[in-house]
């Protein structure tokens, strides 16, 4: 029987779980993790399809069409999913909305559990998948970061455009606003990029999740969060208070990092998180999202016409190898990204035409065409690398690097591949941290993470998993805990690519099938806000409410694929229009 409302699906969703919380909810969804396919994606007990493409018990797909209505079949549609130890919430969350999903609209589901890594380039970078959900992580400024996402041009593989959503007047909308440079109309710009959005729905936020800090009180304070990396940010680090005689800040993160290369690595945020201390920026934000001279490498800037911006930089900075940091340093990095089309900044690389070195103070950036937001969405984003290192270097994003040399607030101490990695303080920085050494140590278990919270042998968690351990541990004498409203979100990623996701209908049915307050409330027990914009109230201004929302509801989802002309067969099967 199909339930009406969300108020329906929360009482069902109550009754699955029951006392023990999400323990029941990967059951109630018969995939990955309880009792259905596993690593190696086969299918499971639940009736899914196998690698045969076969119908499975409850004959939601198979070779005849055997439909009332006459339509065809739609394929079976697979759902990536991260292993339950890696983060257990968004685990149960995916296991529940693909049920829902195969139960309620008669979709055939695979769910696929992949390690972390593997998941994120299927999606990022393969495009081989129909369904994605992760803590997607915006920067400072959101249309930069929507553009990547959506821009028509960006579909093939790599490019950044994995839900491959095409809409040449989106296209035009996004490149209007970036060649803006009066903030107000941009403003009423990034309303209509909205609306556009979510009345398409590539990408739904399933919760808005905050910003969050987590950390032993005894140990560490004054924890200050910026808009792009929250309470793990540059902006947070150098404002940090160490406690009592503690010099360290010890943190850990659920798997290793894969690289030291600050131009090779996956923009995963356990990477940008160190290299963000490791090197520096021509512009870093204070926790206002504003740009802040005190902080940052340049001590001043001006946009001299449309195309072009100079900056001041620090003239008594140096490396952490005690080389002296030059004009020609800040004007090489911005060439040698560009003319070797680093893949990790071909994003802020194609507004670059060139950079030039004015006098021994003062760089001047040329770019390829008006970009408005260049401080948020490029100056921010872009790392200053040494010439004397990098030059030589054919192949940057390749290259193996072992002891990465920067001149941010924090120096390479040693990395411990697998196990643990650490940095200490580079006492000449201009904006020095408070602690002498950080270390994040890898522990994939969360239980683990908070007995050694708890008992001070690490004194942060800057993963920022919401979870019941959480839950049951905030209220602890020695815990501290902070919330924000942030700029990210769990989406949920249609790869429109396939067949039946390239119709908006189909799309806006999944988004309303998906029961994103149970998901709150009971996954995780209500800390964020279910999810309605792609872009965050975070972000002030820019945040519109005046967007097409949807309900939670199955009988919403199912009235608008009966309106679509889609049909279902007698054993429950959805069919396509004929």
């Amino acid at each position: 029987m199909v339930r009406s409302d969300a108020d329906m699906k929360r009482r069902d969703f109550l009754k699955a779980t029951g006392a023990g919380g999400t323990v029941g909810i990967t059951a109630l969804a018969g995939c990955s993790g309880g009792g259905g396919g596993g690593d190696d994606g086969s299918s499971g007990d639940d009736g899914s399809s196998g690698d045969d493409g076969s119908s499975g018990d409850d004959g939601s797909s198979g070779d005849d069409d055997g439909s009332s209505g006459g339509g065809s079949n739609l394929p079976t549609y697979t759902y990536v999913n991260n292993a339950q130890s890696y983060n257990p919430p968004r685990h149960d969350a995916i296991n529940l909305i693909a049920s829902q999903f195969d139960e309620e609209l008669g979709l055939d589901i695979e769910v696929d559990v992949l390690e972390w890594g593997t998941l994120f380039s299927r999606v990022s970078e393969e495009y081989d998948y129909s369904f994605a959900t992760w803590h997607t992580f915006f920067v400072s400024e959101p249309v930069t970061e929507l553009n990547n996402l959506f821009n028509s041009s960006n579909t093939d593989p790599g490019q950044g455009n994995y839900s491959g959503y095409t809409n040449e007047d989106l296209d035009e909308m996004m490149g209007n606003y970036l060649a803006e440079p009066d903030v107000d109309t941009r403003i009423d710009q990034c309303h209509e990029i909205q609306q556009t959005l979510m009345d398409d729905v590539p990408t739904m936020p399933i919760t808005h999740m905050p910003q969050t800090a987590i950390y032993n009180n005894n140990q560490v304070s004054n924890w200050e969060a910026d808009l792009a990396n929250g309470f793990n940010s540059y902006w947070t680090m150098i404002n940090l208070e160490m406690e009592g005689d503690n010099t360290e800040l010890k943190g850990y993160w659920p798997e290793t990092l894969s690289t030291m290369n600050v131009l090779g690595h996956n923009d995963e945020s356990k990477h940008v998180y160190q290299f963000n201390m490791l090197y520096d920026f021509l512009i870093q934000l204070n926790n206002n999202a504003e740009p802040d001279p005190e902080v940052s490498l340049a001590t001043d800037w001006d946009r001299v016409d449309e195309t072009t911006m100079e900056y001041t930089i620090r003239t008594d900075h140096s490396w952490h190898d005690g080389e002296d940091l030059t004009a020609e340093d800040v004007a090489f990095s911005y060439n040698y990204i560009n003319e070797n089309e680093v893949p990790l900044y071909s994003t802020q690389s194609q507004y670059i035409e060139s950079a030039e070195v004015v006098d021994e103070e003062t760089v001047r950036i040329n770019m390829s065409e008006p970009f408005g937001p260049f401080n948020l969405g490029i100056a921010n984003l872009v790392p200053i690398i040494p010439e004397h290192k990098w030059a030589d270097r054919d192949n940057p994003s390749q290259a193996n690097i072992s002891e990465p040399v920067g001149s941010g607030p924090m120096m390479f101490d040693y990395w411990e591949q697998g196990s643990e990695f650490g940095m200490t303080k580079f006492e000449e920085h201009f904006a020095p941290v408070s602690f002498d050494r950080r270390f994040w140590r890898v522990i994939p278990e969360a239980s683990t993470v908070w007995e050694n919270l708890i008992n001070g042998e690490l004194n942060y968690e800057p993963f920022g998993r919401i979870d019941r351990s959480l839950d049951q541990n905030q209220d602890n004498e020695n815990i501290g805990t902070q919330f924000n409203t942030a700029a990210t979100f769990w989406m949920f990623t249609s790869n429109t690519r396939q067949e039946g996701l390239d119709d908006p209908q189909m799309r806006k049915a999944l988004v309303e099938t998906i029961p994103r307050t149970p998901i709150v409330d009971q996954i995780l027990f209500g800390f964020p806000d279910p999810g309605f914009n792609i872009v965050s109230s975070a972000f002030g201004p820019l945040h519109t409410e005046d967007i097409t929302t949807y309900e939670e509801s199955v009988d919403a989802a199912r009235s608008r694929l009966e309106e679509a002309g889609y049909t279902w067969n007698d054993d429950g099967a959805i069919q396509a229009p004929e």
